[in-house]
């Protein structure tokens, strides 16, 4: 999926909307052929895939997601992570990009999708109750947590990697459709860079960098 400008899951979307816009217009129905020519427009822009190439260092994970940091906390990750983490929250609104990166270079060890179900992206608990997928990434001898949670309006979770998959920091993990959140789990040794409330972008923002006592 890496350099490709569109996700393929827009397809379904893009291609009809297109499609009828056209038909409409032939059978000079203007105003529904606008209607659906304006739902074009729309999906194209949701479902984008802009090629990023972020510059950071070794030593710094960039963020999963395009969107607004809503929590930072440091709590314990039993399933996956076996340990304490620091949890980075990060809400997608319908305008950003809703593809997701690697923060990091590494392999993936892990992906669990869990069935649930669609409250608000920024209520409680939605982490525990949503539908969500986990992507658990090994870099050295370090594990780092993704999870894709859906929201309200988003019914569908795209996971694009596999276990097994060795990824670069930046790589397309997959995407939701529709507003949704991104949490990342990152393991004791980090100093989060980023703050409550502020805009992030996917491959290019850094999102922690490992201490110099870890290195």
């Amino acid at each position: 999926m890496r350099g490709i400008p569109l996700a393929k899951e827009g397809l379904v979307f893009v291609l009809p909307a297109i499609v009828l816009s056209l038909l409409f217009l032939a059978l000079q129905l203007y105003v529904v052929s606008l209607i659906c020519f304006f739902l074009f427009l729309f999906f194209t822009y949701f479902f984008r895939n802009p090629k990023r190439i972020g510059h950071s260092s070794a030593a710094e994970l960039m963020a999963p997601a395009d969107g607004r940091v809503m929590g930072i906390e440091e709590m314990t990750e039993e399933e996956f992570l076996k340990g304490r983490a620091m949890r980075v929250a990060t809400f997608m609104g319908l305008a950003d990009v809703h593809v997701n990166r690697a923060p990091c270079d590494g392999v993936v060890s892990r992906i669990s999708h869990k069935p649930g179900r669609y409250g608000l992206a920024f209520k409680k608990d939605v982490d525990r109750e949503n539908e969500r997928n986990y992507i658990l990434l090994e870099k050295e001898n370090e594990k780092l947590l993704v999870v894709q949670i859906a929201g309200f309006l988003a019914r569908r979770i795209h996971c694009w990697v596999r276990e097994r998959d060795a990824v670069k920091k930046g790589d397309p993990l997959g995407m939701i459709a529709f507003g949704s959140r991104v949490d990342t789990y990152i393991p004791p040794g980090y100093e989060i860079m980023v703050q409550l409330g502020q805009k992030v972008k996917s491959g290019l923002t850094p999102l922690a960098r490992k201490t110099s006592k870890a290195l």
